[in-house]
């Protein structure tokens, strides 16, 4: 089996990656613009699984090149499309560079697939293409009114994909709530980091200031409510999608991936302060600054649809989202 992954550098790629590789002991060709130290970790423990090539997809002509060297080599069985700029504040400030980028590199993909007939494909899209919940939970036909550039351009890609299935492609269109935690020795290494979880628990666990952004939106407590998901569990839908679309069993679908239960910013934080008591550093300590432009109040799933289709179960709860988050940051300091 042979995979192609694009953004298999980043967090939820290269967890992806390894959990097909050990699974299948697939072939994964990542494809990329930037190396990781997760791709490093991935590439030591399964050099003969991994073929990284480092190119930026919005550039078509060296993609394509690309694309001819490749399909010599292999028969590329699925695509995993992850490779974007996913940061919705960032967005905010860029929108042109968001735009371009997310939107130029899937039709660029998509253009090159069709070209050298690849036909299945699986595509990180995001809950964010929502915007502000009008009713909760957010089930697949809720409305699409997306709040950030970050999440207008998920959007439009989707939109593209859908097109492109009138030229043969097969697809499922993933709208991920909030991945989180740590596959062993893989976690999350953004560059700057922005994420919730493991921003809290690198304050944890050093001391200092962690910032809530905005304590006065419409929620029980005033912080954000977010679903959050393991990354474990987030990994095996791509994996239950996979086997569908091999299968020849689902096409051109769009699931929600969460596991129906929403956390405000405020319990997340309450929570690890409970689990890890004992643990944490005595300089921490929380703020409230104001809220992020593009934040929505709520974001929590109705999954039942890809529980219905997929037959995906999540196996687990904030807790081991948290203790996994942990003790990757743990590993990372010992090393």
């Amino acid at each position: 089996m042979n995979i192609l992954i694009t953004g298999g550098s980043g967090y939820i790629g290269s967890c992806t990656a390894l959990k097909i590789i050990q699974k299948y002991k697939a072939k994964c060709i990542i494809i990329d613009k930037k190396e990781s130290s997760n791709l490093e970790k991935l590439t030591l423990s399964y050099p003969q699984n991994i073929v990284f090539h480092k190119i930026d997809l919005c550039n078509y002509s060296a993609l394509s090149v690309l694309f001819e060297e490749i399909t010599r080599e292999y028969k590329i069985d699925v695509v995993i499309h992850f490779a974007a700029y996913a940061i919705v504040a960032e967005s905010e400030k860029y929108p042109h560079t968001y735009l371009q980028n997310n939107i130029n590199s899937t039709v660029n993909l998509l253009d090159l697939m069709v070209k050298h007939n690849i036909n299945n494909l699986i595509f990180s899209s995001s809950a964010s293409v929502y915007g502000e919940a009008k009713y909760v939970p957010i089930d697949e036909d809720h409305p699409l009114e997306p709040q950030s550039f970050y999440a207008l351009s998920k959007k439009v890609c989707e939109e593209i994909i859908q097109r492109y299935s009138k030229k043969g492609l097969n697809f499922i269109n993933l709208r991920y709530f909030n991945p989180a935690g740590a596959i062993g020795y893989l976690g999350e290494e953004h560059n700057p980091e922005t994420h919730l979880i493991p921003l809290l628990i690198k304050s944890l666990i050093e001391g200092g200031i962690f910032r809530i952004f905005g304590n006065d939106f419409p929620t029980k407590d005033g912080t954000c409510i977010r679903d959050f998901i393991h990354i474990e569990d987030l990994v095996d839908s791509h994996i239950l999608s996979m086997e569908k679309l091999l299968n020849e069993e689902i096409e051109n679908e769009v699931f929600n991936v969460g596991i129906n239960q929403g956390h405000s910013v405020l319990e997340v934080v309450n929570k690890a302060i409970e689990i890890f008591k004992n643990k944490i550093n005595p300089r921490f300590k929380y703020i409230f600054e104001s809220r992020r432009e593009g934040d929505v109040p709520i974001l929590v799933a109705k999954a039942e649809k890809i529980k219905r289709k997929l037959g995906f179960k999540p196996k687990y709860n904030l807790e081991d989202i948290l203790q996994s988050a942990w003790n990757y940051q743990i590993h990372k300091i010992s090393l």
